[in-house]
């Protein structure tokens, strides 16, 4: 955070907080009723695996002190018998008091080795797709689900198929945690029919912090080409952005993509986790490029934390201040951009693309 404040103020700024976050929340209700609804395209489901569910949180991440702020920010094991259960109910919970209309969960697929097999000890983190699926048709009004196959599967395209026919039209691949090099040509088969079906295809590109990573390079936004080329519309997780101490510096080759698919019309970018920690560099180079503003869409990364004081610079110290202080993430996260000027028509944008809308709001 580049911005200091005397304890006194900030003292102010936490007196006035919870006014100014009901003052938040109420802009999205003193909005137009002619105004598009508007969808979060990146917030994941996470579990460790004691109801059943099949998920999967390593030692070195559940011990981790990020994990251990989440579990006591959003009351897991007060909420529920199980931390899974616990974080089902917060999500919804979120979801219900941000304002959003709809947002898209994701799932999270394992490494696997050169034969296909599933490698449990390099898997960190999982979340099957059927927990996806049981957990996002609990509440269909709210949640759309984001499955996630990683294309070195011995049987991806059939996992796929599997999905589709379960009503799943959003997939999400992380390459640096998952291990998978996404342009090998070998995919090929696997991208042309995500196509097929049009199915949207999320991937995360740029620099990752909050798991373990196999290799960075596999993030590099160049990567997506191959899917792209098959057809894919591909949504380029976090527009290769880092810390400005991540190398390499990612954020040039995605907006150098941009202008080469510009004519194609099939690559985005999504703003998840751009209001975090040691983003707010990146996210400024982001939206000084005027194309690059008009293909964001609107994700949180919940449930990793926004911080809008890292900010203070661009939206005054008072309103950082006080949006720090909102205990909804979600909108916490939605207030920052709108301050910044890209939170609601990135938030139309991608329920236009998400929810099959023939005519996309203007950028």
């Amino acid at each position: 955070m580049t911005n200091c404040f005397s304890r006194r103020r900030f003292l102010a700024g936490a007196t006035l907080a919870p006014w100014l976050a009901r003052e938040a929340a109420a802009t999205f209700a003193a909005e137009p009723s002619a105004a598009h609804p508007i969808l979060d395209i990146h917030v994941h489901l996470i579990g460790a695996g004691d109801n059943g569910s099949g998920c999967r949180l390593s030692a070195a991440i559940q011990k981790g002190p990020l994990f251990t702020l989440l579990v006591d920010k959003l009351q897991l094991r007060q909420r529920a018998a199980t931390l899974d259960e616990g974080y089902v109910l917060a999500l919804a919970e979120q979801l219900q008091q941000s304002g959003l209309d709809k947002a898209v969960i994701l799932a999270q697929d394992a490494v696997y080795d050169d034969r296909g097999r599933l490698d449990a000890r390099r898997t960190h983190f999982y979340v099957p797709n059927d927990h996806l699926l049981q957990v996002t048709a609990r509440y269909p009004k709210l949640m759309i689900p984001c499955v996630s196959v990683n294309p070195d599967r011995a049987d991806a395209t059939e996992e796929l198929d599997r999905c589709v026919a379960k009503g799943a039209r959003v997939l999400k691949i992380h390459p640096p945690i998952q291990g998978v090099d996404i342009a090998r040509p070998k995919h090929a088969k696997f991208f042309r029919r995500c196509a097929e079906e049009k199915v949207l295809v999320m991937v995360h590109t740029g620099h990752e912090h909050s798991g373990p990573v196999i290799d960075i390079e596999l993030a590099r936004p160049e990567k997506l080409r191959l899917a792209l080329d098959q057809g894919c519309m591909v949504v380029a997780c976090h527009c290769g952005t880092g810390r400005p101490t991540d190398r390499p510096d990612m954020l040039p080759e995605f907006l150098k993509m941009l202008r080469e698919y510009e004519k194609q019309g099939n690559l985005w970018g999504d703003t998840a986790v751009l209001g975090g920690f040691g983003r707010s560099r990146d996210f400024e180079r982001l939206l000084a490029d005027d194309l690059a503003k008009t293909r964001l869409l609107h994700g949180s990364d919940f449930p990793f934390p926004p911080v809008p004081l890292g900010f203070a610079g661009k939206i005054g110290k008072w309103k950082a201040a006080a949006l720090q202080l909102d205990p909804n993430m979600l909108r916490q996260d939605f207030a920052l951009k709108d301050a910044l000027g890209v939170a609601r028509p990135s938030a139309e944008r991608a329920y236009g693309l998400v929810c099959g809308k023939a005519r996309l709001p203007a950028g």
